[in-house]
């Protein structure tokens, strides 16, 4: 999974934010402003890239 683990993080955060409106109706954007939400995948994605040593989607 090298390479994937970022792109994957996203895909689940996104799925996440797609799935709950849907599944148990709740409005993410009550708790989260949709500029916070940028912000924090931001941060997440650096501190992935702080993590991991593979180029995102190289194997």
């Amino acid at each position: 999974m090298k390479g994937f683990r970022t792109l994957l993080v996203n895909a689940a955060f996104v799925a996440v934010g797609a799935v709950l409106p849907w599944a148990a109706g709740l409005d993410w954007t009550q708790y989260v402003s949709p500029t916070a939400a940028v912000v924090i995948m931001a941060l997440i994605n650096g501190a992935m890239r702080l993590v991991t040593t593979t180029p995102v989607g190289k194997p």
